[in-house]
């Protein structure tokens, strides 16, 4: 994980500026009458027609863009790993954020030293390159094999969550993330930055995320987690997605299923009920309609599944009046009423919830499969 860098952020904040200032600057220059002297010849020529882009996709792409980046953004305040099956291993075995990332650091450098300056050498020169651009190769490949290591690690099948864990983290984390948006506003005005309206948004979902796990209660907690990461709208929702978690009536075999309940825009309802069989084995019952791609949604749940070391099997049930009806995506997540969660139930939950809203997100403006 990326540790958290203001000067990034300031500088990011600063081009953004400058392209506002560039664009606000050509449309006063456009405005501007032409000279009297000006002949016919130097008259506007006609624009040249551009591909037709709907307006509600170029909204959803730059929506997306600006979401991921600010997803990203609040997971460094927060002090949490990028990806959920990150933040599960760390939680398992008592890791905080720097000893989590040191590892991770040392396990880079150890890499690094295993091949000396004379071994670079020569594989540069039988490979027809540079040191330095040798260098440069094997810093990727280490880098690679970094991230593909992150995606595969050794999640604890009987190692459950606490929520109750989670809800205290959030809230020292919350705080010292505060205190990281708060230098981070003094720097950008010593900049000259005006516009901080994000930041102030920023600190006040946080201030927020804070008051909610302070109540401890496992629904809340769960509903903060799955937000930090999902990454269209970190720690928000009311705005294109709507998340909700509930609490299931008591049961003897509750603790061992979630259910699932999605609205899409374009395929209707999905719904998806995990039954967890063993500690590391969910079986996936998923009712949809019939224009529901789930060969799409197979291939992108089978990828996650080969990373977190889950056997998952997943059927499908076609409703027929399972129809679209709703304008913005919404998703439910019904548990039963225990403090603690299986780490796999959470890793598929939040993967179908992830995958069917991406689906549906693309299906809007026009790409019906990843491949498309």
């Amino acid at each position: 994980m990326a540790d958290f860098n203001i000067n990034q952020f300031l500088n990011n904040a600063m081009r953004q500026q400058q392209i506002r200032n560039s664009v606000i600057n050509q449309r006063q220059a456009g405005a501007q009458p032409a000279p009297s002297g000006s002949s016919a010849a130097s008259a506007p020529k006609p624009p040249i027609p551009q591909p037709q882009i709907t307006q509600q996709a170029q909204n959803l792409q730059m929506n997306t863009l600006k979401s991921l980046d600010r997803a990203i953004y609040a997971k460094d305040l927060m002090g949490v790993p990028k990806n959920l099956n990150e933040f599960i291993y760390m939680m398992q075995r008592g890791l905080n954020t720097g000893q989590f990332n040191a590892m991770f650091s040392a396990q880079l450098a150890a890499q690094r030293n295993s091949i000396s300056q004379l071994q670079a050498q020569i594989l540069a020169q039988l490979q027809g390159l540079d040191f330095s651009n040798m260098s440069e190769l094997v810093n990727k490949q280490m880098a690679t094999q970094l991230q593909a290591s992150l995606k595969n690690l050794d999640i604890l099948s009987n190692g459950m969550i606490n929520l109750s864990q989670i809800a205290q983290m959030i809230q020292t984390n919350g705080k010292d993330a505060l205190t990281k948006i708060i230098m981070t506003m003094t720097e950008a005005s010593k900049m000259g930055i005006q516009d901080l309206s994000q930041l102030k948004e920023m600190a006040k979902l946080i201030n927020a995320s804070i008051a909610i796990a302070a109540e401890n209660e496992p629904t809340k907690t769960m509903k903060l987690l799955l937000m930090l990461y999902l990454p269209w709208l970190p720690l928000k929702e009311g705005v294109d997605f709507d998340l909700e978690v509930t609490q299931k009536e008591k049961s003897s075999e509750s603790e061992s299923i979630l259910t699932v309940t999605i609205t899409t825009i374009n395929y209707g309802t999905v719904v998806a009920t995990l039954y967890l069989e063993t500690s590391n084995s969910v079986q996936v019952a998923i009712q949809c309609s019939e224009e529901f791609p789930r060969e799409e949604l197979d291939l992108r749940l089978d990828k996650d599944k080969k990373h977190y070391s889950v056997d998952t099997l997943t059927s499908y049930e076609v409703k027929k009046d399972f129809k679209p009806n709703s304008d913005k995506a919404k998703a439910s997540v019904n548990m039963s009423q225990t403090t603690e969660i299986n780490p796999y139930l959470l890793l598929t939950a939040h993967s179908i919830i992830k995958h069917v809203i991406d689906i549906d997100n693309n299906a809007s403006i026009g790409i019906k499969s990843h491949i498309d």
